[in-house]
């Protein structure tokens, strides 16, 4: 029977990379792999498990298979398979080993293992075809098939070893369980009230006794202060910060960041005592009672607490809404991210009681309410009053009494309702405003003359109340269009998609950063393509309506992404982000700036450094930033930049200056600052000094005063 080219090849292949494996572990210590082998490195772990089932069925066939004369064709084929690829991935595991730090014995064991199951595979491949006692006798097969099959597990058991500690076999809830030994004793050294207990808990499963990831113990004082095989973990070394803080603030998704993907992640506040503790030194030894009680990386570690590890259930998600918008009903969530729901009705012909009904399963999320026009029951009443979450109710000429409205004073959420148009009775009005919830009522009817208006307001001095018809003429006023795209990084290009659910309505955008108007703001009509910086708004238009409000939304164009990030001036303590993360997570904080997506400064400039780790020609950096003047968060003043090839000697290279906010000029937006880059040099490192308005001016509430600035983004391209 003829031999498959293929298979042929394979044979000789071995002959070649076997002895090949053989000089590699043996030399690997001297041999300097280029990153091109250590990049075939990588696929030792996506490879490995072939080779290992393939050898178990391999050794279970020589155990259970009594007859060997009955033995397929093809096992040959299997067998030299199975050979090639033990061999190639004992060859990709040597080049992994050089990229980082793992236990020696546990290495040295592994590496001559998967040798030993290489060379292995390839005697069995050879007995197979030329040793007929092999074949023959069946007890001597299942003995082979016994060993190897040991081999096979124990050696592979060291590898798993390797990347998941000693005791990847323990019960998985035991690292959960530990205790935690947290000392609360006034004369508790730092180490022993925090640093130590978060270490435990968050760092010795790849940095403990059972397993020293990159020669580094976190396990007391002394080990903590060595470091481990890059040196001190709590000096920052080149200009650079702290190795510890470096890894902690790495992206999730990087290979590199600490802890790893699937251990219980630090907290805002744990980064925050970490970040304080190296910032005063690495202390270790000062007792807490030693500490300003007002300096931070006292309040941090003495509210310090082991957290709660996390569920292994599926993460929260919020229920897709398109199943709840229809032609005469839209339903959104207040914000992307938000759980809080609008939802907005009109079409009165078309209402009927079931439409609001089948909002039952988001009825807890629903913060603002329109029924304006709506034919309404006390039925209806019934439901609305169930939604405890309620802020807004908008409930104009819905031909309700007020002793309908009654059950609505048990939504202790709702600050502001709407009741233009309904019938006026001044004996059954007290019953619903006395003791009512609402902050403001805007109200109005046909029926109701200045002296009774003036009559209601003195009698609820509590209540802010708005006295006009909000309604012209009966038109109702239109939902807002939806910009369907939820990133706003424009990586190569974006498609915008713009919808209004009421069919019939036009959408009209401009990009040019003025609003959109009725005749001259194109009309859209497929798909835009965003390849720049673009600020898109958008509009419903619709003949016998009111024309909706004008919806925004800002892309932002990245090309480049930095290899390092660090602060030289440190966040405001209430505002700190995610650390430098939060300038470079491709997250936009929206206009909540306790959200805690922001990082914001008030007392200093705002000066950090990016690098990267070859130099880079940068043409624009630009910030994006959070402007509510009534929180006093002001624009940017000024933006210096200056650009080192070493990160000590930094050269000047810009000054940007930005206008501020005129008097009486209420401002509430999120804004883009840009700072051009000029010439053509290339640097590894560039500094940015963020100026934020020392005084506020003379007409603002809070003049003589700092201005905030809100910086969540940054944009280099």
């Amino acid at each position: 029977m003829s031999v498959p080219k293929w298979i042929s090849l394979c044979k000789n292949a071995l002959w070649i990379l076997n002895p090949f494996l053989g000089i590699i572990a043996y030399y690997h210590q001297e041999i300097n792999f280029g990153i091109y082998f250590q990049w075939l490195g990588k696929m030792h772990p996506m490879l490995l498990h072939f080779p290992i089932v393939l050898g178990l069925g391999i050794a279970g066939y020589y155990i259970y298979t009594k007859d060997n004369k009955k033995t397929s064709p093809i096992f040959s084929s299997l067998l030299i398979i199975h050979s090639l690829l033990a061999t190639i991935v004992a060859i990709f595991g040597i080049f992994l080993s050089k990229q980082g730090s793992y236990d020696e014995e546990l290495i040295f064991w592994h590496q001559w293992g998967g040798v030993a199951i290489a060379w292995l595979s390839w005697g069995l491949m050879v007995l197979h075809e030329h040793n007929d006692s092999f074949n023959t006798h069946f007890s001597l097969r299942a003995l082979v098939g016994f060993v190897f099959a040991g081999v096979l597990i124990f050696f592979t058991h060291k590898g798993a070893q390797l990347t998941h500690g000693t005791q990847v076999l323990s019960w998985p809830d035991e690292e959960i369980t530990k205790e935690i030994t947290v000392n609360m004793d006034s004369t508790a050294t730092l180490y022993e009230r925090a640093i130590g207990p978060l270490l435990q808990q968050k760092c010795l499963s790849c940095h403990g006794p059972e397993k020293k990831k990159g020669n580094l113990l976190l396990n007391s004082p002394d080990h903590i202060l060595k470091g481990g095989e890059h040196g001190s973990i709590l000096i920052g070394q080149n200009n650079k910060k702290a190795l510890l803080l470096e890894r902690l603030f790495l992206p999730f998704a990087d290979e590199k960041h600490m802890p790893p993907e699937g251990k219980l992640q630090l907290t805002k506040e744990e980064l925050s005592l970490l970040s304080y503790w190296i910032l005063a030194g690495g202390i270790l030894e000062v007792q807490m009672n030693e500490l300003a009680q007002s300096d931070s990386l006292f309040l941090l570690a003495d509210h310090w607490m082991p957290s709660i590890p996390y569920s292994d259930g599926p993460p929260q998600t919020f229920p897709d809404l398109k199943a709840y918008n229809s032609n005469y009903c839209t339903v959104n969530y207040s914000y992307t991210g938000s759980r809080d729901i609008e939802v907005s009705f009109y079409q009165r012909n078309f209402y009927a009681h079931e439409n609001l009904k089948r909002l039952a399963p988001i009825q807890s999320q629903i913060v603002s309410l329109n029924m304006q026009n709506m034919p309404l029951q006390e039925e209806d009443i019934a439901f609305i009053a169930q939604c405890s979450q309620l802020q807004k109710l908008n409930l104009n000429f819905t031909q309700l009494s007020a002793d309908q409205l009654v059950p609505l004073k048990k939504l202790t959420q709702l600050k502001s309702i709407s009741i233009c148009g309904l019938a006026y009775n001044e004996k059954t009005w007290p019953a619903f405003f006395e003791n009512a919830p609402f902050m403001e009522v805007h109200l109005w009817s046909a029926s109701l003359n200045a002296p009774q208006i003036d009559k209601i307001v003195n009698a609820y001095p509590q209540i802010n109340f708005t006295v006009g018809d909000n309604l012209e003429n009966e038109l109702i006023k239109l939902t807002n269009p939806i910009i369907e795209q939820d990133s706003s990084i424009i990586a190569n290009h974006l498609d915008v998609n713009l919808k209004h659910f009421l069919q019939g309505t036009l959408i009209r955008y401009t990009t040019d950063g003025t609003n959109p108007d009725s005749l001259s703001s194109p009309e859209f009509k497929q798909p835009l393509r965003i390849t720049e910086n673009t600020t898109l708004k958008a509009k419903a238009f619709k003949s016998g309506w009111i024309s909706s409000d004008v919806v925004q939304k800002t892309f932002y164009r990245s090309e480049i992404h930095p290899d390092t990030i660090y602060f030289i001036t440190q966040p405001d303590t209430k505002y700190p982000g995610i650390g430098t993360q939060t300038l470079i997570d491709y997250q936009l904080g929206d206009q909540n700036f306790s959200n805690g997506k922001w990082v914001a400064y008030r007392e200093e400039n705002m000066v950090f450094v990016i690098g990267f780790n070859e130099s880079q020609k940068l043409k624009e950096a630009r910030f994006n930033t959070l402007i509510d003047n009534a929180s006093y968060i002001f624009p940017i003043a000024s933006i210096q930049l200056s650009g080192s090839l070493d990160g000590a000697r930094f050269k000047d290279l810009n000054e940007i200056k930005f206008p501020s906010l005129k008097k009486d000029e209420l401002n509430r937006e999120n804004k883009s600052f840009s700072c051009p880059i000029p010439g053509e040099d290339s640097y590894n490192f560039y500094k940015f000094t963020l100026s934020n308005l020392k005084k506020l001016p003379d007409w603002h509430p809070g003049k003589n005063t700092p201005a905030w600035i809100f910086i969540d983004e940054l944009f280099l391209n």
